[in-house]
This record gives C-alpha cells, structure tokens and sequence, in this order.
C-alpha cells in the first residue's frame, strides 16, 4: 500500500504505468445485490438508461473478466438477500443465492439483511437445504457457493469470529487477501434472532486482520464492508462530492496496507480516495458494478498503481441465458406459492388510523400474535403488540379488488405484502412498569409518534396535551379489564426488529425469559384461517384525551 499512496488522484485513477515486473488484478465489486433478478436503471453523465437484472449483471461479469482472464476476483459488499421483491421473498431467496453462485462470486462480507430472518436462516442460506415451512424454492438448494465474510461478528460463547474473517486467493502468483465486515451496529437492528452473535468496531477487525494477513506475507488486501455513506448534494457513480457518513471516518481509521475498499448499505454511489485508497460503492440493485485495476509489483506483492470506476450494467450486451432461465422459472414458482389461498376477510383491514392512532390493520396483526403465542409452548403471551413500521405493517387488505370473483379471499401473496419482513416474534416476561415505559416510548425520543397496535383485551388512556414520556394514565393500562400491577409480571410478544430496541423501544431489550418460535407471516395467516371470514377488530382499545 506504501507505494499506492503516490499513485492515486481523485477518483481512483493510477498515474504510474504498469511494467513488465508487475501484475494486474482486476476486482469486479457489487454490493446490496437483494436478490435483484428483474432490471431496473442506472443514472449516467447522459442521464438515466435501462440497466440492471441478474442476466445482465452476469454477462457484464463475464465481458470485464475477458479483459483479465486469470487476475480477476468477483466481490460483493452484503445484502445480497431480503428486502426485495415479492417472488424473491416468496422462496426466501434462494434464486438470488443461486444466481451469484452462477456468476462464480468468490466471496461476500455479510449486512445487515443477511440477518433477517434470523441466524438459523442464515445459515441455511450458506450451507443449503429446503426452507423448513415453504420447501426449496430452487430445486436441490446447495446454498451459497461462495463464503460470507465477517471479521467482526464474534460468536460471544467462544469469543472467536462466527464467520470466516478473511479469504486469500492468489492470482498470476500474488496473494490477494480479502476482508469482510458488516456495520457494528448490523445485530442490535437484525429483525431476526442472533444470540449469541455481537458486532464489534469495523476498523479494529479490519486492523487486526490486516496484520494477520501480512504475517502470513499477504501484500494485497482488499476490504469489503457493509457501511457507506454519500456524496453530499448527490453526484453521479464516478464522482465523490464531499463524501459524508460512517464510511469516511471508518477508512480513516484503517491500517495503510488495506489497498481498496468495496462498501455498501448505504446505496448511494461514489468513487473516492480515503487516505490513499480507492474506496466505491455502487446504487445497488444491479444497476451498475465496480471495477478496480490494481497494479501490483511482483517482488513485493505491494499495489503500486490503482484505477477504480463504476460501471452501469446496460443492456447493450447478451444477457446470460442460463441467469434468465432461472429468473422465469423462479417467478412460476413463486406465483403458484402467492396465489395460495389462505382465508376469507370479511371487511376491509387497513392502516387508517382513527384520532387515538388505532388500525383495524394493527389491531389485527395483534391479534393474531397473541393467538399465535398464547400456548405455553410458544410463549404464553398475554398481550401482543405490532408497530406501525420497522418490521411493521405494510399495506392494506381490501375486499373488493376489481375483477376478483372471490372479492373477499386472501392469497399467500396479500398477506405477504402485509407482512413481508420475516420477523420472528418474540415472548417476553416485562413487569407492569416496564409495560407502562414501553407505551411511552410511543412518543418518548421518538420524532413521529408511533402508535402500536394492541391485542385484544389489553386497552389504555394517553392525554395528548401532556408531555412526550409522560402521556399515558398508569391507572388505565388494564389487561382483561383489570389494572396492570407495576410489579407484576406479564407475557407480552413483540416482533423481533422492535423486541431488540427497534424503532427506539429500548424497553423491550430488558424483557426476560425470551421465547421465539413462530414467524409473523405464520401468525397472520393462522388468524385469519382460524377466523375466516375475519371480522375487522373493533377499535377503542386506546383513548385519547385532548
């Protein structure tokens, strides 16, 4: 890396020339993939053009490795999973795995996504095997071909990584090392369970690593990290205009050896230069790819030269027949899973909220978890509550679709795009006063209130006019129309984003005596089995004063 600090100008380009006593590296970087098979666009200095797609990013792949067929690495910065489209959640992404594993990804660091539907989940996405409740959505799911990265994801029971840290490859006889890490805070918002994983200081791993690289005579290290930031006032993929957010203050803090930096999470593009070393991010999404040359001098195994540049993944070239194949074959499958019947509603469920805040959309995903995890066997919930939004509610349920000639009946697919986030959700054992705390916290540090829906038989009174933190009457927090005991203990189930601190309901971190057995989407669609055709929940189950 010594040497590549006198090569770089802004952008990433290299000023010294390659000679016959170096070799070139070519390292192809996607990041925030989300299992992104359809196309989309992709912004250029001519404006925006059709770009993006799995079939498109694969051939792209394939044209730049042309350029360097022996020296070229196929990188991604996480979130290759989740938070994506309808069919892509209906067979818990096993398309998107199986799409990178044939565009021969070498390795990944983990984000933040990778974690939504738990580590277990994860897991099974790594090493393969049929989802236990919905089957393979890819016949024979082997998993992820390539290995997750994730220097600084300590499993805390044995205080040593829970992910491989780093990966070596060697390339036209030079060892390239290459490190993965998520942003430290990636478990403390995972809506899935994690215990007993813990996120530590990105640039501490980084560090550490580095230093294990080097003692094993690795030169050439490569960073892939789930943290970005942006361009301020925006800018377009090759350009970075006074870079801002975590990322800059992250790769300040790296050890000098590191030689370039894929980031991502953020999906804002750039293309910049952190004390001497190339760091971009693309949109994500597959509309455009990294490519960063570094020149590397054969006797030191040091980078001497860098050129980094984001590409749009246009449709300007053929699209790999094998990825789209795959693509279509993928969307019938995931159509007959969305089509399933799962019940009848008898009215509209929606997310209009009354002057108290209430839903009949809330109210009844309340009511489901409640139903869901009431036996002792999955929790012996007393109450249940759903937010309206981190791994809350997505839409509304109408009766009447135009053309539906059962206007009434509800599909695996309505109730997914309700409930689309994969949360587990959580039973817990809080006093009263901490029930108290949590409905606070509705208003308490919160910018926008955030009225949650509650389950049957629990009701409260809050006074608008009163102060965040102070707002709701102790003595009408009542469960089966008795008053809550602030020392007594209640069962209560919280989906698992919120149930760790999500959406800033801190309270809920303290609960005791966890349990995590069902998904929400599982809940959802029980209730509305089990009381088909499901009447909307009445509302009046929170007062308001003034």
């Amino acid at each position: 890396m010594r040497n590549l600090l006198a090569a770089l100008v802004l952008g990433g380009t290299a000023l010294l020339p390659a000679h016959a006593d170096t070799v070139d590296i070519q390292l192809l970087g996607i990041n925030d993939f989300h299992s992104a098979l359809p196309s989309s666009f992709a912004m250029t200095p001519d404006g925006p053009v059709a770009a993006g797609g799995a079939e498109y990013l694969a051939a792209h792949f394939d044209r730049l490795q042309r350029d360097n067929p022996d020296g070229t690495l196929r990188l991604a910065a996480g979130d290759n999973i989740s938070s994506t489209t309808l069919n892509a959640t209906a067979l818990h992404d096993e398309p998107g795995i199986q799409a990178l594993n044939m565009m021969r990804l070498d390795a990944s660091s983990v984000g933040n996504h990778e974690f939504d539907e738990g580590l277990t989940e994860l897991r099974r996405i790594e090493n393969g095997g049929c989802h236990p409740i919905d089957g393979c959505g890819v016949p024979g799911f082997k998993g992820a071909a390539f290995p997750y990265l994730g220097a600084n994801i300590v499993d805390t029971t044995t205080g040593k990584p829970a992910f491989a840290p780093y990966l070596v490859k060697e390339l036209k006889g030079v060892k390239v090392g290459i490190i993965g890490v998520s942003y430290k805070n990636t478990l403390k918002e995972a809506p899935g369970p994690t215990v007993p994983l813990e996120a530590r200081d990105e640039a501490e791993a980084v560090n550490a690593y580095t230093t294990e690289l080097k003692a094993k005579g690795v030169r050439t290290i490569v960073v892939l990290i789930h943290q970005g930031g942006g361009q301020t006032g925006g800018g377009l993929p090759n350009q970075c205009n006074n870079l801002a957010g975590p990322i800059k203050d992250i790769v300040q803090r790296f050890d000098p050896e590191v030689d370039a930096v894929i980031s991502g999470h953020t999906h804002n593009p750039y293309n910049c230069v952190i004390n001497g070393i190339p760091v971009t991010q693309t949109s994500g999404h597959t509309r455009e790819l990294t490519r960063i040359n570094l020149t590397v001098d054969r006797s030191t195994g040091n980078p001497v030269a860098a050129k980094a540049e984001n590409i749009a993944v246009t449709h300007d070239v053929k699209p790999d027949g094998q990825i789209a194949a795959l693509r279509r074959k993928s969307d019938e499958h995931a159509q007959r899973l969305l089509d399933r019947p799962v019940g009848l509603l008898h009215r509209d469920l929606t997310t209009v909220r009354n002057a108290a805040g209430e839903s009949t959309m809330g109210h009844a995903l309340a009511d489901g978890r409640l139903a869901a995890t009431s036996s002792p066997e999955t929790g012996g919930a007393q109450i249940a509550i759903q937010p309206p939004y981190g791994g809350g509610i997505a839409g509304d349920m109408w009766v009447s679709p135009i053309g539906n000639n059962m206007p009434n009946l509800v599909t695996h697919g309505q109730a997914l795009r309700v409930q689309p986030f994969g949360n587990m959700l959580v039973t817990m054992t809080l006093t009263g006063a901490q029930v108290e705390r949590l409905l606070e916290q509705q208003w308490c540090g919160q910018g926008t209130a955030r009225v949650l829906g509650i389950s049957t038989g629990f009701t409260y009174t809050y006074d608008n006019a009163r102060p965040a933190c102070d707002k709701v009457d102790p003595g009408s927090i009542k469960l089966n129309g008795t008053v809550i005991d602030p020392a007594g203990k209640y069962r209560l189930t919280a989906n698992s984003f919120i149930a760790t601190g999500g959406d800033g309901f801190s309270v809920l971190t303290e609960g005791t005596e966890r349990v995590e057995k069902v998904r929400d989407i599982e809940a959802f669609e029980s209730h509305i089995r089990a009381g088909s055709p499901l009447q909307p929940p009445a509302l009046g189950r929170i007062t308001r004063l003034n």
